[in-house]
């Protein structure tokens, strides 16, 4: 007799309620009432009509792990028949055959294929399985056979990583809920350990969670540095008119935060929140009181923040102890879709934007120890300045450089961004060649800094350096040229006119140089010059 679903079963296969269905297909034991439930399931017929093609493909994937190898067929051959335009269908239905040593009929699926998919997509997997027969049987045979398997090992090892990086409160943690029409949001306490199928929902984007930064006795295993566009600039109409600007100062955070994290010994990973701005973390090893977490974050921010204009920074916990009954500060946790925009946050540092490739990097990063962050928490009463040792070696070859990112906040933007390898606009060159071209080593400097532009022409910047004439670009005009008004952040001592060579004292009386240079001295910059994109390709 062919076991029958129980109502609340069979309810889960409406259009609206098969993904209740298939939350507990995934989540049904390896046990011998996991199967059992899994394979009544199946028995009852098609229920995954209205799922999308990569939940079709994991529904066989859960039917090859608990051993039921023709539901597995069943559901990729209704995929292939009804949605012969997915590419993976087959190839997931041929793979499956094959490793059954059912190649004859494997070969039929992948000829099947070839009227619906372009002849060299088929050929690239349909080789392997032409290769696969009696003869080759073995080990590449057991491992398709345990690939569901090994997937499901990845897929625990991605979740011990995840937790182990963004760790919070152990006994509760929250979720969003979000009002669309009303554009509002906000969090409900969940008053359980956050589990790993709740961790799946998150990343699936059926649900958003956050974590409570403070443990019971106000300590914390993670602090963020929450970066939020200023109010101001949170309407799509303003933000537009200052593109340009939030550019230069997102790179330049992205840079500045890094470096000097890595310098600290901190792990730093940055996120893009999927709402009005970055979260940048760091974990520890183990927990430190909130208080020791807030002050290494806000030694390690500097004066970063009054050189922003467009961003806001804020260090998260807030407050260095619990009081009361609530359970203090909390974030959203990354990977996770913002439920009033509707954008999933992504980690900025993985090569690929796929949930795989974003996991996959998540692997390669540890939790920082704690003393790294203890350490930096002691400057705060001196204040002492961290330099990243790839960014003080780079200051030794370009001390000009360094002084003005340094001391000037907007030259400094400009100059964090070529040295990220970013493309810089037609005004923000005019802005460098205006000013550092002026310097006795403008040439030099110039070249190392542009190096690693995309766009990089070495005789086309000596032909633009040559062109450079008059005096130096003031701060006003600077200002104007990247449609940044208001007052002059900086202020000089003594009279004169106002420009940021005046922050170094050796060169705040340059002239512009001559058209005639010593051939000798020209010589020296070029061959200085080469050496440093030799040394930057080898």
């Amino acid at each position: 007799m062919t076991p029958q679903l129980s109502t609340s079963e069979s309810q889960g296969r409406g259009g609206v309620d098969h993904r209740l269905l298939l939350d507990r297909v995934h989540r049904a034991g390896f046990d011998d009432q996991g199967r059992e439930f899994v394979a009544r399931v199946f028995a009852g017929g098609v229920f995954w009509d209205s799922c999308t093609d990569a939940e079709i493909l994991g529904l066989a994937v859960v039917a090859q792990q608990h051993g039921l190898f023709d539901q597995a067929l069943e559901t990729l051959a209704w995929l292939n028949h009804e949605r012969p335009q997915c590419g993976e269908g087959w190839r997931a239905r041929a793979e499956l055959l094959a490793t059954l040593g059912r190649n004859p009929e494997a070969m039929q699926v992948a000829a099947q294929a070839q009227r619906f998919l372009p002849a060299e997509a088929v050929a690239q997997w349909a080789g392997s399985i032409r290769d696969s027969g009696p003869d080759s049987a073995g080990e590449a045979d057991s491992d398709r056979f345990l690939e569901p398997f090994a997937r499901l090992r990845r897929d625990e090892e991605d979740l011990r990583a995840y937790l182990a990086l963004f760790r919070g409160r152990d006994e509760a943690f929250a979720r969003q809920w979000a009002d669309r029409d009303e554009g509002k949001q906000g969090y409900v306490p969940v008053q359980r350990p956050l589990q790993a199928e709740d961790l799946r929902e998150h990343l699936q984007g059926r649900k958003t969670y956050g974590i409570y930064l403070l443990t019971e006795d106000s300590r914390v295993w993670t602090g963020v540095i929450d970066v939020d566009l200023v109010p101001t600039l949170r309407d799509g109409r303003a933000a537009a008119g200052e593109k340009a600007n939030i550019r230069r100062e997102s790179v330049f955070l992205y840079t500045r935060l890094n470096e000097l994290a890595a310098a600290a010994g901190l792990t730093c990973i940055a996120e893009v929140s999927g709402g009005k701005g970055y979260h940048f973390w760091f974990p520890v090893d183990r927990p430190v009181e909130a208080a020791a977490m807030r002050a290494g974050l806000k030694v390690l921010l500097g004066t970063l923040a009054a050189d922003l204009r467009c961003f806001s920074l804020e260090v998260f916990p807030k407050q260095d102890r619990l009081t009361g009954k609530g359970y203090g500060n909390l974030v959203k946790l990354p990977l996770g879709v913002h439920r009033v925009t509707g954008r999933k946050s992504r980690l900025v540092g993985p090569r690929g934007q796929s949930d795989e490739d974003q996991l996959a990097w998540l692997r390669t990063l540890r939790p920082a120890p704690a003393d790294k962050l203890l350490a930096l928490a002691e400057q705060e009463r001196q204040a002492k300045v961290v330099t990243h040792p790839r960014l003080a070696e780079w200051a030794g070859k370009y001390p000009e450089l360094a002084e003005l990112e340094s001391k000037c906040p907007v030259l400094g933007q400009v100059i964090a961004v070529a040295r990220a390898g970013r493309s810089l606009s037609v005004r923000e060159e005019k802005v460098l060649l205006g000013t550092i071209g002026h310097l006795e080593r403008g040439r030099l400097l110039l070249h190392g800094l542009l190096a690693r532009q995309p766009e990089y022409n070495r005789p086309l910047l000596d032909f633009r350096l040559s062109r450079v004439r008059g005096s130096v670009l003031g701060c006003k005009r600077i200002h104007q040229l990247l449609d940044q008004p208001g007052e002059l952040p900086c202020v000089f001592t003594g009279s004169g006119y106002p420009h940021p060579l005046r922050h170094l004292p050796e060169a705040a009386e340059t002239v512009a140089p001559q058209e005639k240079v010593q051939s000798l001295k020209d010589a020296l910059l070029v061959l200085k010059t080469a050496i440093v994109l030799v040394e930057r390709f080898l």
